[in-house]
């Protein structure tokens, strides 16, 4: 995607865009586009806002807090920065426990995960009221989507993203799967921050190797793999991932698995006798959405076909987003022992076939 086509520079657009088509007979179809996207906005900013308060009264340490075009941020006064994911473009808050101690996170991370459709239930109430005292339309929009987030918040699915609900009745039940859950959530975070692999908390990473495979759980491998990589090796990553590397990969899972799917492309290049056909068919399965792995993959094949420098271009193009990317994520730096680790293996390879 476009490094212009971004959550804030849209809406940068769509402001100059706005104040142009004001000064034309559009003017009152803007002014009401306009305040319907402010209200949308305000009902998403009060939803992760109730998140934040819950976090905050469980005793969290807040990081960020993601709506539409702009992130509010703790690093370390606060400030606010655009925001560049439409992944976070709905609203995303993360706050953190100040100690891991899974069962008395349990109780805290219930007040974390309901302050968001609490707040959107004292906002609808609050539109409600709005509405019958004004008549507005404004009122009666804002009313009917805090409805909304409520409705689809606070509904337990249990899909590979977690509603609010679903969350919240998981901590409910309690249990070593709430436990595990959680420990998942808090390596997720850490994976977030700028610590290395190495550095991740050794409790939550032995209750992660736990979990069970599953394509909802794809998080926990991969957050496993970089732990090992870093802290032992390539051969030592593969193998804690195992049976998630036995996964079936269907149209649905696909998107899930991508970067299951790209390790087992790399365990089928270091075979004695690489399948070519077989690698060929993984990558058709992967995404550019992932572009590292996309990019690693691409790397695969043109060595396969002969293009040595090609296949080395792309993996130096990899290490470059990886050194880049690692001043702020620390995760980056498994990232980039995996690219060194493949480019250093087709490249002993490379120099055998010269000589």
């Amino acid at each position: 995607m476009s490094k212009f086509l971004t959550p804030f520079n849209m809406f940068i657009f769509y402001i100059i865009s706005s104040i142009v088509l004001s000064f034309t007979s559009y003017s009152e179809r803007t002014v009401i586009i306009a305040l319907g996207l402010l209200t949308i906005f305000l009902v998403l900013f009060l939803h992760e806002l109730g998140h934040v308060i819950g976090g905050k009264m469980a005793g969290y340490e807040f990081l960020f807090m993601t709506v539409g075009p702009i992130t509010i941020e703790k690093s370390p006064k606060i400030r606010i920065v655009p925001n560049h994911s439409w992944m976070a473009f709905g609203g995303l808050a993360s706050c953190v426990p100040r100690k891991v101690e899974l069962t008395d996170l349990v109780k805290k991370h219930k007040l974390f995960v309901s302050g968001g459709p609490a707040f959107t239930v004292l906002a609808t109430l609050i539109g409600v009221i709005l509405w019958i005292i004004t008549d507005s339309e404004l009122a009666f929009l804002f009313t009917i989507l805090n409805a909304s987030i409520f409705i689809v918040t606070a509904t337990p699915f249990q899909g590979t993203f977690k509603s609010d609900g679903g969350v919240f009745l998981l901590l409910q039940k309690g249990g070593k799967e709430a436990e595990r859950f959680l420990a998942e959530l808090l390596l997720i975070k850490e994976m977030m921050s700028s610590k290395y692999p190495a550095e991740w908390d050794k409790h939550l990473i032995n209750e992660a190797r736990f979990t069970n495979a599953s394509t909802e759980r794809i998080g926990t491998a991969i957050l496993l793999f970089y732990y090992e990589i870093v802290r032992s090796n390539y051969q030592n990553a593969s193998s804690c991932i195992h049976s998630f590397k036995n996964l079936p990969l269907t149209k649905k899972s696909k998107i899930n698995l991508q970067f299951i799917t790209h390790i087992r492309q790399i365990d089928e290049l270091l075979s004695e006798k690489p399948n070519f056909a077989f690698i060929k068919q993984l990558h058709v399965n992967l995404s550019k959405t992932e572009p590292i792995s996309y990019t690693r993959s691409e790397a695969i094949i043109a060595y396969l076909q002969n293009d040595q420098n090609k296949a080395l271009a792309l993996l130096d193009k990899v290490l470059d987003k990886c050194n880049k990317g690692v001043k702020q994520f620390g995760f980056y730096e498994a990232e980039r022992q995996l690219t060194q680790f493949i480019k250093d293996y087709l490249s002993q390879n490379i120099n055998k076939a010269i000589m």
